[in-house]
């Protein structure tokens, strides 16, 4: 057999087939109160505690386990050095752990001598994946994943201090089809494993568990959970936490909503989770979960990363809300200058800023407009070009929007809806009528709204039932002809549908299957030929691909790849001669990614479009000003926007420069991420 690699395994194929979701176990004996409802996981800000690398060498960190010993905290990691930026390393390369200790989570980290390193005699170890520490009985258990010619291992070393590991002479504890990502938890009098596998009945991608009653000898398995998606795609089911909380166990998997994604699942039967108990989610990959007995923290890092990052973890009773596509978001107002939104750092406010002269490109200061708010907020535009303004208060505690006057000034903010899960994707029908549809909390189902007439102050009632549950929010687009198109991720990631009007301002088609699984939100914008173009990353975020109409509002070309690793579905803004411009940012955001649609409506080789040494934090925000230039604003991961225009319509691009000295909320697109 030929060795097996840590990117075969998470590249593996699932077998199709269809299995019915776990149902969540567990009761309530009579007469006893019904249990609480559980609670919502997001995440602050994550901050870059730890930095790996060695003089010469940088080094990146990505599984890892975080454990309390003698007042120190202790780190054990796989560790490889990092490639170059966009690139995924050779995770075949990976064969040591890494080990450092520090007096706090938040450091100062004190560098050791990598743990352990793989041994070739020992059963055949050759890579080493996913190390799992815990104390019990004096001793330290690690449980990690080896990967060798023999297939995929969950191995177990010991320790007394936490320095010196030796390796059980029996040598597996067990093998798998794909074993891997070993975490260990005390759960009703026994020691429960969870791990990362494919399902026994069709090969999907699973968590898998195991008992014991010694650390040393393990029951058959179970499977916890079973990813939704039935085609072949890589491995969605990484990383496995489970902790409890208040009667309810919570299990962290992923790489979900992304590369630097991890989906939470709830449920009171600690050996079935479900997608119907989906409970947060927080934007960090190979996340773990850490207390110290106060605050709750998650840890994450990852191939696109360098080292350890540390947020406080987020209990609430409310959902976490998602981010728009566009963080800024930007678009013509009604006399035709550029306007651009973005959330304050500081509270959550709302900040606009407007193009005072297309032509030399002066741009008014940053001004206050409202908030604070919980997600960035999207943009309607009105037949007679008034700019609507649609805001989701903190928590996603209801929707609100503020509409601009034919002068030009604004009216006040105005509510708009009840609780929701993000701001609503907006667009004009045929009539010239806005219609929003917004996502509920949670992504519980879409709902859809429109304007009495067109330009009106007053909307009709919501649409409660237009669709759902979703896994992340619509998108909408309008078709040639004036038929809007709605595009939406279903939960999981299990694919993409779509919906659209069957005659321009009538009624809705149902819900169709669009594209298989997929890894965030897609996005979707009109060529200057009329066709609708779709882009969307795949699981895992490990490709970027796009779709494009036919003919304009007709049917749909094959799924053509766009780029290799991507954090979110490209951006797309047409050009000055109606060409698409593609913009794609790395898992990361180390690298940024430029292509242009050609005539045949494929794309170009693209080139690198983005700063050296500046990391982003989500894709840019892209919109054309009354010239016809093309402007793209991105917000770096310290809160900056940093702004690349075009120097003639058409033509080719200016430097990048600062946008202002104010700084933003560095929140991932399209994320159910930002919760201070």
């Amino acid at each position: 057999m030929h060795p097996i690699s840590r990117r075969r395994l998470l590249q593996g194929c699932a077998a199709a087939g269809a299995l019915a979701l776990l149902e969540a176990g567990g009761g309530t004996a009579a007469g006893a109160a019904p249990p609480p409802p559980h609670q919502w996981i997001g995440a602050g800000s994550f901050t870059h505690v730890y930095d790996p690398s060695t003089p010469g060498e940088r080094r990146y960190l990505n599984d890892h386990t975080l454990i309390k010993a003698a007042g120190r905290w202790h780190l054990f990691s796989i560790a490889g050095a990092g490639a170059p930026p966009g690139e995924a390393p050779d995770s075949a390369a990976e064969v040591s752990f890494a080990h450092a200790s520090a007096p706090d989570p938040y450091g100062p980290w004190t560098t050791h001598a990598d743990a352990l390193t793989a041994d070739p005699a020992y059963f055949g170890e050759e890579h080493l994946w996913a190390p799992h520490v815990i104390e019990a009985g004096g001793t330290y258990w690690m449980f990690y994943a080896a990967g060798g010619r023999n297939g995929a291992a969950i191995n177990l070393a010991t320790s007394t201090d936490l320095f010196t590991w030796t390796r059980v002479p029996a040598g597996p504890l067990f093998r798998g089809r794909v074993a891997r990502d070993p975490m260990v938890v005390r759960i009703a009098g026994q020691w429960v494993m969870y791990y990362t596998e494919l399902s026994g009945q069709d090969g999907r991608h699973a968590v898998a568990f195991r008992r014991s009653d010694d650390l040393l000898h393990w029951s058959e398995p179970g499977t916890a959970f079973t990813d939704a998606t039935t085609e072949a795609t890589v491995s969605v089911t990484e990383s496995p936490c489970v902790v409890e909380r208040d009667g309810w166990y919570y299990l962290f998997i992923g790489p979900r909503n992304g590369y630097d994604g991890t989906d939470v699942f709830a449920s009171r039967n600690p050996f079935s989770f479900g997608l119907d108990g989906y409970a947060g989610h927080v934007p960090g990959h190979a996340v773990e979960v850490v207390t110290d007995g106060r605050e709750w923290h998650a840890s994450a890092a990852g191939w696109f990363r360098q080292g350890l990052y540390l947020a406080p973890l987020r209990w609430r009773d409310v959902p976490p809300p998602w981010q728009s596509a566009d963080n800024p978001v930007a678009g013509l107002d009604v006399d035709g200058r550029l306007t651009v939104c973005a959330l304050d750092a500081s509270d959550g406010a709302l900040l606009r800023r407007v193009q005072l002269d297309p032509q030399s490109g002066t741009w008014s200061p940053w001004e206050a407009f409202g908030g604070p708010a919980g997600a960035v907020p999207t943009l309607g535009r009105n037949a007679d070009g008034r700019l609507e303004v649609f805001s989701l208060g903190p928590g996603g505690a209801g929707l609100h929007h503020r509409v601009q006057r034919p002068d030009g000034g604004w009216h006040d903010w105005e509510e708009f809806g009840g609780a929701a899960g993000a701001a609503p994707a907006v667009a004009r029908n045929a009539d010239g009528r806005l219609e929003a549809f917004a996502l509920g909390p949670g992504g519980t189902a879409v709902a859809r709204r429109r304007q009495i007439s067109p330009g009106s102050l007053t909307w009709e009632a919501w649409d409660g039932g237009f669709g759902g549950p979703a896994g992340a929010p619509p998108v909408v687009a309008a078709n040639a002809d004036g038929r809007l198109e709605v595009f939406a991720l279903s939960p999981g990631g299990s694919g993409i549908y779509h919906r659209w009007q069957e005659t321009p301002d009538g009624p809705w088609a149902q819900w169709s299957r669009f594209g298989t699984a997929a890894g965030t939100a897609p996005r979707v914008s009109r060529d200057g030929s009329g066709r609708l173009t779709v882009t969307a990353s795949a699981p895992s975020g490990v490709a970027a691909f796009s779709r494009r109409q036919t003919v304009p509002s007709g049917g749909w070309d094959d799924w053509q790849p766009m780029s290799g690793w991507t954090a979110a579905a490209p951006a797309l803004v047409p050009d000055a001669d109606g060409r698409l411009e593609g913009f794609a940012l790395s898992p990361g955001g180390a690298q940024l990614s430029h292509r242009r649609q050609v005539t045949t409506g494929g794309w170009d080789a693209g080139d690198d479009f983005g700063e050296p040494g500046v990391r982003l934090a989500a894709p840019p925000a892209a919109a054309v000003d009354a010239t016809g230039r093309i402007h793209v604003f991105a917000v770096t991961t310290q809160g900056r926007i940093r702004t690349r225009v075009q120097s003639r319509p058409g033509g080719g691009w200016l430097p990048w420069t600062a946008f202002g000295d104010r700084q933003v909320a560095p929140v991932p697109s399209g994320s159910p991420a930002y919760w201070p």
